[in-house]
């Protein structure tokens, strides 16, 4: 075995899961999730939370180069991931607008004209990467549906492979949404998601783990078949530069 394709089998695939969470429901079901994803062997599962400020404001601490070298950080944690979970509270029925800026920050952000390597979108980064939703809503009607769907869109628009839970049975009993993982926080914010909702969320981390796992697997068998090698290989790695 050459020393690609050993590295791709040794490297554990890795689930991000990004998420904004003001009175922290949202972070909570983050961390069931990643729970969930643990459950399939070979698999690292990280948090990253999106803070309020944009990516590309400075921190009190900081001067310009600091904060490039920051958002190339969150860039290539994004690019790495095999898996991506994004989850929001649900603000007027659509994702919060942090977690929407931190998308439009890290992938369309100003580059040089030359050499512009801080668009992942423009390099297809996000491109048959998997990916899924999850989201918190004040009340049973608070929008959590469409806010899966805004985040879900998204991710069909940077060319991702979608993972939801689908119906379960009992169909016309099942309480979970069919788009992604979901909780009622209550109206103050601080109503901690059920034994379900916690137990749908570690469904959700499982699924997506597994289905990463197996394009992962499949896009190997695939490259060795091709190409004759694996994926770490044929496949374009790409590291963002602070500089850019």
């Amino acid at each position: 075995m050459n020393g690609a394709r050993a590295r791709t089998k040794d490297r554990p695939l890795q689930v991000l899961i990004v998420c904004y969470s003001r009175y922290g429901v949202v972070k909570l079901l983050a961390e069931r999730i990643a729970e969930g994803a643990g459950r399939e062997p070979g698999v690292e599962a990280e948090l990253l939370i999106v803070e309020d400020l944009p990516v590309t404001e400075l921190r009190s601490d900081e001067n310009p180069d600091d904060m490039r070298r920051r958002r190339a950080v969150l860039l290539n944690q994004l690019t790495a991931a095999d898996a991506l979970i994004m989850g929001s509270p649900s603000y007027f029925g659509s994702m919060a607008a942090p977690l929407k800026r931190f998308f439009e920050d890290c992938t369309t952000a100003e580059g040089p004209q030359a050499q512009d390597r801080s668009r992942p979108w423009r390099h297809h980064l996000f491109r048959d990467k998997v990916g899924a939703a999850f989201a918190a809503s004040g009340t049973p009607h608070g929008g959590n549906e469409q806010t899966l769907l805004s985040i879900l869109t998204m991710m069909m628009h940077l060319g991702m492979i979608v993972v939801t839970p689908g119906q379960r049975p009992p169909i016309l009993e099942h309480e979970a949404a069919p788009y992604g993982a979901t909780a009622i926080s209550g109206a103050d914010g601080r109503r901690l998601p059920s034994d379900l909702e916690q137990e749908e969320a570690r469904a959700l981390g499982e699924q997506v783990a597994r289905v990463a796992s197996w394009v992962r697997r499949g896009r190997q068998a695939w490259e060795q078949s091709r190409y004759g090698h694996g994926p770490d290989v044929g496949r374009r790695r790409f590291s963002f530069d602070p500089s850019a």
